[in-house]
């Protein structure tokens, strides 16, 4: 009996065994896959490092030239609200000037320049009246053919 005993037991270490063995054996293989793998991440993520790196370097170089151009282009705003302020100053100066003419008709040396300008547009409607004359007739007469 006693042999008997020593046989269940030696037969009970031996599947204990073979058990432990394919477990090793898959945790070893586990262990190979996760090697690998983390082989790979390693890999990608220097590749990652390089392609973020370069991207930070362009956009370092896209913002560097930004600012070189918005620097270019500062004094040219500047020149742009310059004309802009001589232009108003320049405008509320003639609105004055518009508005001394108009509340003073008297003005010395005025009349001339009225008168002409009264000669012009007289003028300028006598000959838009005949041009308008000229082809009315230009037309009737093409018609009539």
């Amino acid at each position: 009996m006693a042999y008997l005993g020593v046989l269940f037991i030696a037969i009970a270490f031996l599947i204990v065994a073979i058990y432990l063995s394919m477990l090793l054996t898959k945790s070893s293989h586990l262990l190979l896959t996760v090697t690998h793998t983390a082989k790979r991440v390693e890999e990608n993520l220097d590749e990652s490092m390089e392609y973020v790196s370069g991207l930070l370097n362009e956009t370092e170089q896209l913002a560097t030239d930004v600012q070189v151009k918005l620097e270019a282009t500062t004094p040219m705003f500047a020149t742009i609200e310059n004309v802009g302020r001589s232009t108003q100053y320049l405008s509320e100066e003639v609105s004055k000037r518009t508005r001394q003419y108009e509340e003073d008709g008297s003005l010395p040396g005025t009349q001339p320049f009225i008168q002409a300008i009264q000669y012009g547009e007289f003028g300028s409607t006598l000959l838009r009246s005949w041009k308008r004359g000229k082809e009315s007739t230009k037309k009737t007469g093409r018609n009539e053919v």
